[in-house]
């Protein structure tokens, strides 16, 4: 089995320097719609691979403009992004950066603000392995997310993607990844 992860083209969307709790939250939610900027290269891949893409629009032109594909097969379940909240409901404008990194240090810790955490987004990296290898051996192309796409390649790597299960039973799939 040999596996591409793609991360979504630039998003279309100017950022603020700095948001409260709401407005950080609102601005997550416009990104999730927005369109990728026009994309000028082009990435050629076997005829034969089956390509995957989330359930935002981000990864469908990805793999429409980028790779030139018109079908696809969407796994919004497994392919979508980890999703971010602010950190807190507070009313202070903070830096963007700050926002998202104290979002993003939640996601380690069994708080509930975060609306996926840790444990669960590698549960379902596990579960994205699972319906991979039940396709059988071919070429794959995954057109995700920076977050999560991190999440599935430290799988790909060391085989354990702290699954309930120890995550040991990955090891032999995980080897077999290409990156």
């Amino acid at each position: 089995m040999r596996v591409l992860m793609i991360r979504h083209g630039r998003v279309d969307m100017p950022w603020a320097k700095k948001y409260n709790a709401k407005e950080y939250d609102l601005a997550w939610q416009h990104y999730d719609d927005c369109d990728i900027l026009p994309v000028t290269g082009h990435m050629e891949i076997p005829r034969e691979a089956k390509v995957y893409v989330s359930s935002f629009k981000r990864t469908h032109q990805t793999a429409e403009q980028y790779l030139g594909v018109k079908e696809y097969t969407v796994l919004s379940d497994l392919l979508d992004e980890v999703p971010l909240r602010s950190f807190a409901d507070v009313k202070l404008r903070l830096r963007r950066r700050w926002l998202d990194v104290l979002g993003r240090i939640q996601w380690y810790l069994p708080l509930k603000r975060q609306p996926e955490r840790r444990k669960a987004t590698r549960q379902r990296a596990d579960r994205l392995i699972d319906y991979l290898e039940a396709q059988g051996d071919g070429n794959y192309v995954l057109v995700m997310h920076g977050f999560y796409m991190r999440t599935l390649a430290r799988c790909s790597e060391n085989g354990d993607t702290g699954s309930a299960t120890g995550g040991s039973s990955r090891s032999r799939t995980c080897a077999r990844w290409k990156r």
